[in-house]
């Protein structure tokens, strides 16, 4: 147990030292990309008179020292507060990534369900009959799939389904407005509108999981506790579904953990073909603006995430595997 601890202990002294880094390279990154973002916060009309822009540009505290840029930033981050958005006026820049962050959840939950049990399943028949028809199919199916850009898929699936077939919308999340209501006209306007983007992302993703798992089951079922279970005369079934899929799983847990914190920073791709109103896309329009406070509050958001998702992995490995803590 006390080894427990100070692995534990260790791993979250290093996920700090790595949310430092990222709060400080998250502040000077934007800085350092050329452009000036007034040009963004007023149209290009000769009419508008230079104190005027001086105005903005003191409002949003861009005429003051970097040192003192920084410190104000710096004490905004224990309230999230990245100051106000530079293309959106009186908004946020949190409260602006935190709505466009629901849909791009919403698309990534349902996509993980997918990918995940697809892809488990895969692996698990393949593994159970390796070297089958099923077996090399599904390798091909995966390494296809996994080799694909990501972005090329999505335009194929828009070319194809919504443009020639006209089987699925090609863009936004809801036919109408952005705005979600409990209604079953509301869960078929959404559910619609997600079929092709949450197919692209679960085909692109789907290798790592059916990969993952048949390499882990196929090693799991040389094991002596295998051939014992059979010796006993338990069935196949009852071999794979009690002994070897369970101790086959402990890869899975940080694959799951890694993968979907990765997607949510990941699905830009995805939420750009489709005009999916998700954080990837309001991150690319913050780029296009450069809207510092909202690209800082989103890289913050999605940074985080991923290092919080590497420290609950690295916590279930050592909990759930001792060989891990004594290694």
């Amino acid at each position: 147990m006390k080894n427990f601890r100070r692995i534990v202990l260790r791993k979250i002294l290093n996920s700090l030292i790595t949310i430092i880094l990222v709060v400080i390279i998250n502040f000077a990154l934007f800085r350092m990309m050329p452009g000036d973002p007034t040009k963004f916060m007023v149209p290009s009309n000769p009419k508008f008179p230079a104190e005027y822009i001086e105005g903005l540009v003191e409002d949003y505290g861009l005429d003051k020292p970097m040192y003192e840029q920084f410190i104000i930033y710096l004490k905004g981050i224990p309230s999230l507060d990245f100051g106000t958005s530079f293309e959106h006026k009186n908004t946020l820049a949190m409260d602006h990534v935190l709505d466009y962050m629901t849909w791009t959840l919403v698309l990534v939950g349902v996509s993980s369900i997918f990918m995940i049990s697809i892809g488990m399943s895969i692996g698990i028949v393949a593994a159970w009959k390796r070297g089958s028809k099923f077996d090399t199919g599904s390798l091909a199916f995966s390494l296809f799939f996994y080799a694909m850009p990501t972005f090329w898929l999505a335009m194929m699936m828009v070319i194809l389904f919504a443009k020639e077939w006209s089987l699925f919308p090609s863009h936004r999340a809801l036919e109408i407005g952005d705005s979600f209501h409990f209604t079953l006209a509301s869960f078929m306007d959404l559910g619609d509108h997600l079929v092709l983007p949450v197919a692209t992302l679960t085909l692109v993703n789907i290798a790592a999981f059916s990969l993952l798992m048949r390499g882990s089951l196929s090693d799991v079922m040389t094991e002596d506790y295998i051939n014992t279970a059979r010796a006993k005369g338990l069935s196949e079934t009852a071999v794979l579904k009690d002994h070897a899929v369970p101790n086959a799983m402990l890869p899975m847990v940080a694959l799951i953990a890694i993968t979907i914190a990765y997607i949510v920073g990941g699905a830009f791709q995805v939420e750009y073909v489709f005009e999916y109103p998700g954080v990837g896309w309001a991150t690319i329009d913050a780029v296009m603006h450069q809207d510092w406070p909202v690209l800082q509050a989103a890289f913050f958001l999605i940074a985080v995430a991923v290092v919080i998702a590497n420290l609950l992995a690295d916590v279930a490995m050592v909990y759930l595997d001792p060989r891990v803590e004594l290694g």
